[in-house]
């Protein structure tokens, strides 16, 4: 009977980072009103007031995107003497909408400007992420073998043995984790208005760099 091969196993952890080179703005719009046609026009209304005021400055229209689109009804709590229950109030119509460009502080500040002082009031966050992350991701598997095979080397040459063939590399995309800058939220509440212009200081942001985080489990043979 054959004997069962001695083995080594190594999970080795690699990371890649990268500068952001990429801006994503997603916007929320909403509509309100009491009468579904009236939301869907004060929403369209909203969405067009924002689209014209980022093509006059420049900003491709077709880098605004449509992610998401909801109609939903709003209703009331009420309360009459022993009564009480929900009643319709109104419907609310939300649009999702995302702007894309390259990342620089600059644009970004204008960007910003040009949002708040279109009218619109969307709530808005501010992401960065970088174009390719398919070479950020090849680089951390890369460093994470690179890290296996070395500890494989310490410790195979501190035990006495020496490693043979590798027997079976695993590596799942559930082990590939991507960190981001924290995004920059803000919400309309009507002194968001009072920002116009102040968001200049953006022009000043240093953001964290995109970070990769990989994991990959090797086994040798030793002998």
């Amino acid at each position: 009977m054959q004997e069962n091969k001695r083995i080594l196993r190594i999970t080795g952890k690699g990371e890649s980072a990268s500068a952001p080179d990429t801006t994503i703005i997603s916007l929320n719009i909403s509509g309100e009103d009491k009468n579904y046609q009236k939301a869907m026009e004060n929403a369209d209304n909203a969405v067009m007031k924002l689209k014209n005021a980022l093509t006059r400055a420049g900003f491709d229209e077709k880098r605004i995107t449509t992610e998401d689109f909801r109609v939903q009804t709003v209703n009331k709590y009420v309360k009459k003497l022993t009564e009480e229950k929900y009643v319709f109030d109104k419907y609310r119509v939300s649009n999702y909408l995302q702007i894309k460009f390259e990342f620089d502080t600059k644009k970004l500040a204008k960007c910003v400007d040009v949002i708040i002082d279109s009218l619109a009031e969307p709530n808005f966050n501010i992401d960065f992420s970088v174009e390719n992350t398919e070479k950020l991701k090849e680089k951390a598997l890369t460093n994470a073998v690179q890290n296996a095979t070395r500890q494989a080397k310490i410790l195979s040459k501190s035990a006495g043995v020496s490693l043979g063939e590798i027997m079976s590399i695993d590596h799942s995309f559930s082990e590939v984790n991507i960190y981001k800058p924290r995004a920059i939220g803000m919400q309309y509440d009507g002194a968001v208005a009072k920002m116009s212009k102040a968001s200049a200081s953006m022009e000043s942001l240093n953001v964290q760099d995109i970070k990769i985080n990989a994991n990959v489990t090797i086994t040798w043979e030793i002998k």
